[in-house]
Parts: structure tokens; sequence; C-alpha cells
């Protein structure tokens, strides 16, 4: 039986592929097919046709044999950024529909006054106030007032509005109002999607907690529609499985969850990718690892330390805030299709527009006529034009040319040459300081992490990145152009349950807390239930969010000492400051703490990703002209070009490595070697 998963992504949707299948007893491949962003759910189909046809198979055929499929979708993502989501109301506390508006009341840089702020995106007009009242322990201070209730959906139902943002104060702590009121909207308007801010996410801080309610209200339908149109053909071609979405969390739901939690696949296809960060560092023994993913639109930049992924519990996204557990993955708009330009004074930026899929990059052929970071390495010499995509796009050299000619060099007054090696340059140091800001300024070393390269595009890039940092290597899998899908055949099925709990040190209570713990595992156990996950397959790991008294901040601190005695809070406390220290370089142990938030994750034990194989094919090395400038050199210089198939004991550059879907640069003093089955090693020679 065969397992698929599919990476939508920004330019192209890459397909993995493992498992048996025509007397093959141990198959594996992967494809990309530019994404369709017109019509998503036609270009997922139309992947699924070409890997049916690299098994010399049809479509049918293939999934009759295939026992499971995971997708990685952008969709939520996107229409988040391009502003596509539905009509969306807030039903609220009255005297509060201004939280979106008035936000925490700060800048991100206090000096800049005209800084752009992001869309509300419920107008003020859909913010209703609802007449109730909770206390700050969850008591009822004031009855929902249930005409109201109803006149703000008749309002709704006159403005056309599509979703129901429904979020009251101190409703984490009891969601009797909100629950309530899900009934009268259902009731008024059956056809209207509801999101409820104590089951998005039931924790304090009520802007955060509203935004990420509204998000969840604006973005569900239209993922709703999606999964529901990929369902209905699958179904077509026999296949009528469940299908698991991949998660922020780094687990996998379904789409029966994700068609009421749309804001859980935000980072769906990146969360892939970190789980297979995590899973290349436990192969090969590494436990501090740096996943650098560059595709056709981003760069996504994901740190594993200690050999295992860490959540966030809140984290921002196209400046909104997220109260919902996350992988901290960060992203930069330098991709293989982004733009480059040049503005008033000469400077030179890349991003964030890409040229996407389609048109995409000039050299392409397809209309586009921006210059981009992959026709300047056409011009480099860096790219095989006639092995693009594995061979299956040719690309013009032509169109690259006149691109970068009229758009940077005239401009500029260069040649289209030095002009490639500018932008070529510049997207290497933005990469670089991207890598920067998720060590060095986080106060970790990057010299003591390995450097692990995947998207099609990155390769290219690793050795300048590795040099600028200094990292003592870069491991390149070859199913690194395919690594979010790849890493998703190993993520198992997770669900997070998350409650505010406010105890300081001086409170403890290990009743309290184990009374707590106990209903957030039986909620995780009917969730895993549900997902058909056996029970002797079921974890259930806690976090506890704690912070200094009176700080504003908390930390994720690991609980795996069972359940809380009286004399728990000794451990607690020790695990606070060693969990601080080791974030911060320091903790104060003079000082004492609390407990804010209970995070119980429910997981499905870790699921088993092989690594690929290099390529069996041989074929003499060829020299080929190529700019000296992506090997530290003046001028052109010729350079053997390997393939994958090619390498025995060590390759000493300068040369290039052509894969299926990317090329890897060797400049002079590094080398490459075989670091384990389907990995190469990308080092600095010693002097």
């Amino acid at each position: 039986m065969i397992k698929i998963a599919i990476d939508t992504g920004g330019t192209f949707t890459d397909y993995t592929a493992v498992g048996s299948f025509g007397g093959r007893t141990d198959g594996k491949l992967f494809v990309k097919n530019p994404t369709n962003h017109e019509r998503p759910a036609a270009g997922i189909m139309a992947g699924l046709v070409k890997l049916a046809d690299e098994w010399q198979t049809d479509l049918a055929t293939l999934l009759s044999e295939t026992e499971k499929i995971t997708l990685g979708t952008t969709l939520a993502l996107n229409a988040l950024l391009e502003k596509k989501g539905v009509k969306t109301a807030l039903f609220t506390t009255e005297g509060f529909r201004d939280a979106l508006e008035i936000r925490r009341s700060q800048l991100k840089n206090q000096w800049d006054l005209a800084v752009e702020k992001p869309l509300v995106l419920v107008p003020r007009r859909l913010r209703l106030g609802i007449e109730g009242r909770l206390d700050y322990q969850g008591e009822v201070v004031t009855p929902l007032n249930e005409d109201k209730v109803r006149e703000a959906c008749c309002k709704c139902r006159e403005q056309g509005v599509a979703a129901i943002a429904v979020c009251y104060l101190f409703s984490f702590l009891n969601p009797e109002h909100e629950r309530r009121t899900a009934e009268i909207i259902k009731e008024e308007l059956p056809d209207v999607f509801v999101s409820l801010s104590s089951d998005v996410a039931p924790r304090i801080r009520e802007y955060e907690r509203t935004t990420t309610t509204v998000i969840n209200a604006y973005l569900t339908p239209v993922l709703a529609d999606y999964l529901g149109v990929i369902k209905k053909e699958l179904a077509r071609y026999g296949f009528k499985k469940p299908i698991h979405i991949m998660m922020n969390n780094g687990g996998l739901s379904d789409t029966d969850a994700m068609a009421t939690f749309a804001v859980k696949t935000l980072l769906s296809g990146p969360a892939g990718g970190a789980v297979g960060n995590e899973t290349i560092g436990r192969l090969l023994g590494k436990t501090d690892t740096v996943l650098a993913d560059m595709g056709g639109t981003s760069f996504d930049i994901h740190v594993v330390s200690g050999s295992s992924n860490q959540l966030v519990p809140q984290t921002e996204l196209a400046g909104y805030p997220l109260s919902i557990p996350m992988i901290d993955i960060s992203s930069i708009g330098a991709g293989g299709g982004s733009i480059a330009h040049v503005e008033v004074g000469g400077r030179v930026f890349i991003g964030p527009d890409s040229a996407g899929s389609v048109p995409g990059p000039a050299c392409y052929n397809l209309g586009g006529e921006e210059p981009t970071v992959t026709d300047a390495l056409l011009l480099l010499g860096l790219i095989n034009a006639d092995n693009f995509l594995g061979g299956k796009l040719a690309l013009s050299r032509e169109k690259a040319e006149q691109a970068v000619r009229e758009k940077v060099a005239v401009p500029l007054n260069l040649s289209v040459l030095e002009a490639a090696r500018i932008i070529y340059g510049i997207a290497a140091e933005m990469m670089a300081d991207a890598v920067r800001l998720v060590t060095t300024q986080k106060g970790n070393d990057p010299r003591i992490y390995s450097l692990i390269s995947a998207g099609g595009a990155f390769p290219l890039f690793a050795s300048k990145i590795m040099d600028s940092l200094q990292m003592p290597e870069v491991l390149i899998p070859v199913q690194g152009p395919v690594f979010c899908s790849w890493g998703m055949l190993g993520a198992s099925s997770r669900y997070d349950v998350t409650r505010s709990f406010f105890m300081e040190k001086s409170q403890w209570d290990a009743q309290r807390i184990n009374q707590t713990l106990a209903l957030m595992r039986q909620e995780g156990e009917r969730e895993l239930e549900r997902l058909d996950v056996g029970k002797e397959q079921r974890r259930f790991d806690l976090i506890l969010e704690m912070r200094y008294v009176s700080q504003h901040h908390e930390i994720s601190v690991p609980w795996t000492h069972g359940t809380f005695d009286q004399d728990s809070w000794k451990s607690v406390e020790s695990e606070f400051y060693n969990t601080h220290e080791a974030i911060y370089e320091y903790a104060q142990r003079d000082k004492d703490w609390e407990i804010i938030d209970l995070h119980l994750a429910c997981c499905e034990e870790n699921g088993q990703n092989a690594l690929f194989p290099m390529g069996s094919q041989k074929s003499a090395a060829v020299t080929k002209q190529v700019s000296g400038y992506a090997f530290n050199r003046d001028g052109e210089i010729a350079v053997p070009v390997y393939n994958e198939g090619d390498l025995q004991e060590k390759i000493v550059g300068p040369a290039l490595i052509d894969f299926a879907y990317t090329t890897l640069v060797i400049p002079e003093h590094y080398f490459c070697t075989m670091a384990d089955e389907g990995i190469l090693a990308l080092r600095k020679a010693v002097d």
C-alpha cells in the first residue's frame, strides 16, 4: 500500500509517495507541479495524475492502492494575506466591540507613527455588542440577553454575513454564554458558520483571543469549501478514506475537524518541514539543527534545539496575533520567484512580491516580465536550463536577460551579468540575516547548528549562508526539494487542549491541577478516538505556560513527572528556572513564579519516515562555464557538473551537483561527502 503527502506552496505543489506498488516492494518517489491558484483543488488532482504517471499507472488504480493521503495547504494563509476570507461579524460583550481596533495600543516601532497597521477583518458596523457579563472567576454577573442576540442575527442576515465570531469576556473560564449564543445563531442563521473563542482559543488575553477567533471565522468557510471539493474529486476516483490535514502544531487531523478550525492550518506546509527537520536530526544524531527552506515564494526557517520541536503558545502572522500552539517558524519573502526591483536612489530590493507559478519568472517564458532570483541564477549559469523541474520546463535565457536588463541593469548602469550577481548576493544576505534572527538574536550560537537544506532553490545558496554564519556543515537530503511533503509522511495525529489556569507558587494546589488535567485528558481521549488512534498508541505530554509573578509574557515548561502532589511545586520551580535559563541564559531563582495556562498535547506515537536513496543514474562529469561569483571568484570559470548518482567518496569544489529538482553549489575549499543514505554533507576544508 502507498502513502502520499502533498504540500501546496506558493509556486509549486510537492508530492511525495512511499510504499509498495506494481511489483515495487519499497517504492519512493516525488514530483513537483505548478500550483493552480485559480482552481486549487483542480491543481491538486492534476499533480496526482502526474504522480500516477510516475508510477506508470492511472490515478484510479493508484488511489485504490493508497492507504493514506496527507495534505498541507496554504489556502487559509493565502486567503488571510490577500484578504479573501468571507464576510464576518463579531458578537462580543457590550461595550467591548472595539478591541480589534484598539489592539494593544502599541507600535512595533514606537518612533514610526505612520506605520501601516493590519486591516481590521470585521468592520465596526458588524462588531455587535451583546448584553451579558461574566466576572474574572467565570461567574455570571449579568445574564445573557437572548433578544439582543436575535437582533444581532437579524442585522447579520440583512448584511449577508457568512460567518460569525463570538468572543465574550472571561468565556475561557465559563463558555455558557457563548454556547447559548451559538445555539441561537443556528436557529436564526442555520447556514452561517459560527466560531466560538471558548473552542478556538480558551485562554487569557482578550485581544489575542478575539483576533484568533475572528480569523478562524473569516477563513474556515473558504477552507471548508476547498476540502469539500477535494473529497468529492478523490471520491470520483474511488478514494473515500479520511484525508489527513497537516496542522500548525506539527500534527495531523482530518478534514472534518479542519472544516471547523481553519486557523490551525495557517502554517500547514512549513510545519511538515519542521517535522522533517526533527526527523533528520534524530536519524543523524544531530541535536541542534536549522532548517532553511527556500522555495519559489518564501524562505522559511525553523530551529530544533535539543533534538525536539518546541511549540510557542502565541505568535504573530501577517500582523495578527494568534493565540494557539504553533511550531515556531520564521519566514521572509525570498524565494526563487521573488521579484527584484530598483528603488529611487539605486537601492535594490528583492521581494516580498513573487512572480508565483503563473506567469512565473521571466525565464519560464509564460508571460512574466519581472526579473526574479531564478532569472539571475540562470544568467549566472547555476541552473541547467535543459533540466529544470527534471527537464519538464525549458527555460529561456533570452527572456531572463531582457527582464534583468530592463528592470535592474539599465537603472543601475551595469551589465546584465553584474546585475544578476547583485540579485544573487542580496538574496543570499537576506537569508543569512533571517537565520541570524532565529539564532544569534535569541542568544544561540549558529556555529553549533547543522544547516539542513530544503526547497528547490536553497542548495544554490547553502555555502554562502554557511560561510556567513560560520556554521559547520550543510546537510542536503535528496528529498530536499519536496522536504515539507516528505516531513508530513512522518507526522502523526495530534490534538492540543489548552486551558487558562492561574496559580501562583504561594497558592499551590495539587488536587486542583490534577482535576483540571483529568478533564483535559478526557477531551483529548475523545478526539484521538475519533481520529482512530488506538489506546496503546496514545501519548499525553503536558506543558506548563509559566512566568515570574507579574511578568507580561510566559514560557513553555515541559512537565514529564506525571501527576502532581503537594511537594511537586519544588520540581515545577526547578523546571521553570532551568527552562528560563536555557532560553535566555539566566534565571532569577529568588523570584516567585506563577502558572498561566495548561497545555496538554494529545499525540499518536511518532510515525515512521524513511530516507530516500540517491538516484542510481551515473554519468561522466561535464565541464560548464559559470559565473565565478558563486564560487568566490571573478569572471567566468569552468567547473565540473556531476549527477546526483555520481557521488562516491568525495567531491571537491569548485563543482556543481545536478539533482532532479535542484543544483548544489560546491565552492572552492569546500567538499561534499555522503552523510547517510540519501543525505549529502557540505563542509569546508580545514587549512
